[in-house]
């Protein structure tokens, strides 16, 4: 098994983050017996919460802490959908104090998990607010008509519920690299708005753990991680599986690039399509700051009922830009008719031709004649890329985000090119004609890592 001291950023996508074998500080976990409730694991941090030692506890009953009615709320909530029982009111006495928290309870490992959060009080008129807000958000999400749109009100009302300093929407494509589409933020915070980051930025098993629970927290990066006692569990003799808990530590490396950032607080929400993580709501605070579970449950909900939206906006974007597109196109054509040479008409419409690709930079090679357009690698350098594609032509198309990836050379002017769509024209006597078109792109690594 991997340990922190062994992970570094050549292996984390190999990180086992489920099992960190700790947890975040502001809650406690205990580790039940599925059938008898005896109390085989805890955090080390029991005396801080419960006014008991971890040995005071372990091999105990979950009476000698709850009632008996608190222990039937958590024996309805096993046999119920976790996520409609969740939380639980739990009150604990400690001598003339009573202690309470919300309680979280789901399966891991055959056994039960309950975690305790300290209970953070709202008054009625809170409780009033958070109704009004989502109610009013959901509103907004319904009328939005694109993706974009959506997006834009998303970050707005997650930012106003939460108080983070920045909230963004962070998009997946087909490989796993990120975009973020929408970003609300303090105005002094350098923008991440349309940045775009490698798939590694979010491992795999990352990604994974993403779609178990859709809310994750970190109120300090800076906690030190609580162990549990004992560090394996008695039944398996196996690292406890906390791939569902809320309170499960963080990966070491996620920690140094959230500090790197100058981040000390973080939440991730995810939105899910088709049972596949789409993407993130990524909200990031430049001091720690708790969240209680009400606003989880809230920010949780809002993320459920976007990830509903996806399909329709997207579909509506989709439609949109094909709308756009035709009409980018008909502008062209006819500009393009009203022009003398071929020449002239591709370098009088050019802002257009960009636009109609998608592209920052445009070569066309007719016979040995380059004609560039936009932003583009050096004429020598395009000369050297078109020898190159003419072994790489499966049919009269070739396509690929990464061109330094197939092609080393690209590497020279990976600033001006990055990715690379090419289309051969014609073929007479070696005689090639190419469209060349290029995307320069700035890659970053936003720095959630594996979690």
């Amino acid at each position: 098994m991997l340990t922190p001291i062994s992970v570094d950023l050549t292996n984390c996508d190999r990180e086992p983050i489920h099992l960190p074998g700790a947890i975040q500080p502001h809650g406690v976990l205990l580790v039940l017996a599925a059938e008898t409730q005896e109390i085989l694991q805890v955090s080390a941090n029991t005396s801080d919460y419960l006014q008991l030692s971890p040995e005071a506890l372990l091999g105990k009953p979950l009476s000698i802490l709850l009632s008996n009615g608190e222990i039937e709320a958590i024996n309805h909530c096993l046999k119920e959908d976790f996520e409609q029982a969740n939380p639980l009111a739990i009150a604990i006495k400690s001598g003339e104090a009573t202690l309470e928290f919300d309680g979280i309870v789901h399966r891991a490992d055959g056994q039960i998990l309950l975690e305790l959060e300290p209970k953070q009080p709202l008054v009625a008129t809170d409780f009033f607010r958070f109704y009004n807000l989502v109610k009013a958000t959901v509103n907004k999400i319904q009328k939005a008509v694109t993706l974009s749109e959506l997006a834009g009100i998303l970050v707005k009302e997650v930012r106003k519920l939460t108080g983070f300093d920045r909230v963004m929407v962070y998009r997946f494509d087909q490989e796993g690299a990120g975009t973020v589409i929408a970003e609300a933020k303090q105005e002094e915070l350098t923008p991440f708005f349309g940045l775009s980051y490698p798939a590694t930025d979010v491992p795999q098993q990352a990604k994974q753990l993403y779609t178990y629970n859709f809310i994750r927290l970190i109120p300090d990066i800076n906690y030190v991680p609580v162990p549990l006692v004992p560090e394996l569990n008695p039944l398996t003799q196996e690292p406890l599986d906390l791939s569902y808990s809320v309170l499960r530590s963080v990966s070491p490396i996620h920690l140094e690039y959230l500090n790197n950032m100058g981040v000390h607080a973080s939440m991730s929400i995810s939105l899910v399509k088709d049972q596949k993580l789409w993407g993130l709501i990524a909200c990031h605070h430049q001091t720690s700051k708790a969240v209680n579970y009400e606003t989880r449950t809230v920010c949780e909900f809002l993320g459920q009922v976007v990830s509903l939206e996806l399909a329709a906006k997207e579909e509506n974007e989709d439609r949109d830009y094909k709308i756009q597109q035709k009409d980018i196109l008909s502008q062209f054509v006819v500009a393009f008719a009203e022009e003398t040479t071929l020449e002239a008409g591709l370098q009088n419409n050019a802002a257009n031709l960009l636009k109609l690709v998608g592209a920052t930079g445009l070569a066309i090679c007719l016979n040995d004649q380059i004609l560039p357009i936009g932003i583009t690698p050096a004429s020598g350098q395009i000369k050297a890329l078109i020898t190159w594609l003419e072994n790489q032509f499966v049919t009269n198309l070739f396509f690929t985000k990464s061109l330094a990836h197939s092609y080393a050379r690209a590497e020279l002017f990976k600033d001006v090119a990055s990715g690379l769509l090419a289309l051969c024209i014609s073929q007479v006597h070696k005689n090639l004609s190419f469209v060349v078109s290029s995307r320069s792109t700035t890659i970053r690594e936003l720095g959630w890592q594996s979690q």
